[in-house]
């Protein structure tokens, strides 16, 4: 059974990670992802089924590294290619040779209509692409907040000075790591896609103690297939992973969020800073920008992803959890108390954030977190979520960081909120001073 779903309605190719017969995803690694999205592309063009032209849409969840493997297999068809983004409801060009399809263009979902959004002015590129020793470092730059369509024009704009240098020129293999976006991974893609034998890119859900694991995207000689896992020796590093818990229909999504956000502003957060959702409710990193535009279609798109919370969606969550060597990983439960699912995932965590409307509800997960899990989990923060309320409020700041965030509305921006910010500096001094005392 194959782990990736991909067919052709039109002129749009629809993407999506599968389900199983009962519509629980389908537990896969990204080596595995890699290797049927490529094994599927080649299907199709063999079929007929992709016969190239003008212009290709693609719809649907794409993981970084499936967007190497896809944009290599296809490229070469079409002359140009756009990518759903959900937060612009349009497809952002990713990569072009057609003049009335510039790259970092607009297509949008209604009308159809191309659309070359100005840039902001802006001294900094909105993404990053450097050398650091020998691998190729592609990441956002969390100084500057822009959308998709600009991300694209920068990371082909940088691209583009490291080849004219020479610093980017090809050769037997290409290793690449980075905190990048989907949009931004097709165009890196198809400019180093034929200039090196393999591409290989970072895989944070694989790899052990001391080791980055790296998953062939795209390849050309007899070294490698596509899949294959490249392994490179690191120092193993400390990692703080905070599990943000609490009942249902309190803001977790719309906090986790904000915190991210949070966090990323921050001077000081760890480069390698990662979020992953562990609820299996629909609610991707792409949610909450989406419904404060496009209410209806997050709606529709959620129930589209949702997914049912078993048991093998739990192990898988704790899985990654357990294997991601990032010096700090943030992440959420399901609202389900007592769960064994939410019980799998948390004990992997270091730390606890508990979000919750009444003391009752603290008391709960407070015992889970003492008492019920594998070794007992730190809760560093306890925030009330008070709906109704004009402002946030903080109680006590040590040992445990008390108080309330106020009104954490779908669609709304919280980063910004006094509770929020004390979280996010809370969270990231945990990973810089565990950082420190092992150096």
């Amino acid at each position: 059974m194959t782990s990736y779903q991909i067919r052709l309605e039109g002129d749009t190719l629809k993407v999506d990670f599968a389900k199983n017969a009962d519509g629980e995803p389908i537990s896969a690694n990204g080596d595995r992802i890699v290797r049927d999205v490529a094994a599927r592309l080649q299907e199709m063009v063999a079929a007929g089924e992709l016969q190239g032209g003008n212009l290709l849409k693609i719809d649907g969840r794409i993981s970084v590294l499936a967007s190497y493997t896809l944009i290599h297999e296809i490229a070469h068809l079409y002359r140009a290619i756009a990518v759903s983004d959900t937060r612009l409801g349009a497809y952002v060009v990713a990569i072009s040779t057609a003049p009335e399809y510039p790259v970092g263009s607009r297509i949008d979902f209604q009308t159809g209509e191309v659309k070359q959004v100005t840039a902001i002015c802006d001294s900094s590129p909105s993404f990053l692409i450097y050398w650091e020793d020998d691998v190729l470092i592609a990441k956002i730059n969390n100084g500057v907040k822009t959308d998709g369509d600009r991300i694209v024009r920068d990371a082909e704009a940088q691209l583009e000075k490291l080849i004219s240098s020479g610093q980017l020129a090809g050769g037997k293999q290409l290793l690449i790591n980075g905190r990048a976006t989907v949009l931004a991974s097709f165009a890196i893609a198809n400019k180093v896609a034929h200039i090196y034998s393999s591409v290989a890119v970072f895989d944070p859900r694989l790899g052990d103690k001391g080791l980055d694991r790296y998953v062939v995207v795209i390849n050309h000689g007899k070294d490698y297939q596509i899949g294959d896992t490249i392994d490179i020796a690191r120092e193993p590093q400390p990692t703080v992973k905070v599990v943000l818990c609490g009942p249902p229909n309190t803001g977790k999504t719309v906090l986790r969020d904000g915190l991210k956000a949070a966090i990323l502003n921050l001077n000081n957060a760890p480069a390698d800073f990662y979020a992953i959702s562990g609820c299996p409710d629909g609610d991707g990193a792409w949610y909450s920008e989406t419904f404060a535009n496009y209410p209806e279609l997050a709606r529709q798109l959620k129930e589209e992803y949702k997914a049912k919370f078993t048991r093998e969606f739990a192990l898988g969550k704790a899985r990654d959890v357990k294997v991601i060597k990032n010096s700090l990983l943030l992440f959420d439960v399901g609202g389900r108390l007592p769960s064994d699912e939410n019980k799998f995932i948390m004990s992997e965590a270091t730390h606890a954030v508990i979000l919750a409307k009444t003391e009752a509800d603290v008391i709960a997960w407070e015992q889970l977190c003492e008492k019920h899990l594998p070794q007992t989990l730190p809760v560093i923060a306890i925030l009330y979520s008070d709906w109704d309320g004009k402002n946030d409020e903080i109680t006590c700041e040590s040992p445990v960081l008390i108080g309330k965030v106020h009104h954490l509305e779908r669609g709304q921006d919280v980063s910004g909120r006094p509770m929020v910010k004390a979280l996010a500096n809370l969270v990231v001094n945990l990973a810089v001073t565990a950082s420190a005392i092992s150096d």
